[in-house]
């Protein structure tokens, strides 16, 4: 009803939007900046953030911009930690012959991975997500994993994504060799106040808006309320929004946040 009201053409604010269609906020410039630069010497990468910070959607647009002749991405939202099906998972996203041993699948993943540096011109990316849920262990044997010729040189790109908290882990004793291990690290903040700003009309020009429809101090109110997480963002503009359109505000007011912030 609010897209009709407001004279929007698509939904703004979908985590489905087209990645050409992305508002570039300074995080996602200098995530693509690092991935460029990870692109060309590989090794591990690690990308953290607090939910609704936008890193899954910053993986979705780097792999839509990977050149498909010279990088093979594999996407692996891990939904299990146990080793044998961690193991299990690289290897058939690798396309690997299916294995039931621990010991033949992490051959056949390092295999996989040779045959497309060696024999395809390919750099595996193997990006893995949620890896705040993996135990100490699973690192222990992702770190087995990237280890080539000993440790001599690295044929592809391992990019971790996870919640802020995995950096505490991290800096203790026991994660201690595999994070000396990491190449690169970038952390996901939440918008800035003029960012905020900025991805709200974005998204609403973006899905059609030719008129403003959020005044200056409903904006400022998105923002602290959002505290500049971007899912809370959008969820916060749909529904004022929503709400807009049912009273009929042609032009949305702090008011009108405020009372679409308490039904959320």
């Amino acid at each position: 009803m609010y897209r009709s009201f407001y004279g929007l053409n698509t939904q703004p604010f979908s985590k489905e939007i087209d990645v050409t269609k992305l508002f570039q906020h300074s995080n996602l410039r200098e995530l693509e900046s690092r991935l460029s630069y990870m692109k060309r010497y590989r090794g591990i990468m690690l990308i953290t953030g607090d939910p609704g910070t936008g890193k899954t959607t910053a993986i979705r647009s780097f792999i839509s911009n990977l050149n498909s002749s010279s990088f093979f991405p594999v996407y692996m939202p891990l939904a299990t930690v146990a080793i044998r099906d961690f193991y299990k998972q690289i290897n058939d996203k690798l396309h690997g012959e299916s294995l039931q041993s621990k010991s033949l699948l992490f051959k056949s993943i390092q295999q996989r991975i040779l045959f497309y540096t060696n024999q395809q011109n390919k750099v595996p990316v193997i990006i893995l997500d949620e890896v705040h849920l993996l135990k100490n262990e699973n690192f222990f044997e992702l770190q087995i994993i990237t280890n080539f010729d000993i440790d001599s040189h690295d044929p592809a790109l391992f990019i971790l994504v996870a919640q802020s908290h995995l950096n505490d882990r991290f800096s203790r004793t026991i994660l201690d060799s595999f994070n000396q291990r990491i190449s690169m690290k970038f952390h996901f903040n939440p918008l800035t106040l003029e960012e905020t700003k900025d991805f709200i009309i974005h998204n609403l020009e973006a899905a059609g808006s030719t008129e403003a429809i959020f005044s200056e101090k409903a904006l400022v109110s998105i923002f602290n309320l959002s505290g500049g997480v971007i899912r809370k963002i959008g969820r916060l503009a749909v529904k004022t929004l929503t709400l807009g359109a049912l009273t009929k505000k042609q032009k949305i007011t702090e008011e009108e946040v405020l009372l679409a912030s308490k039904e959320l």
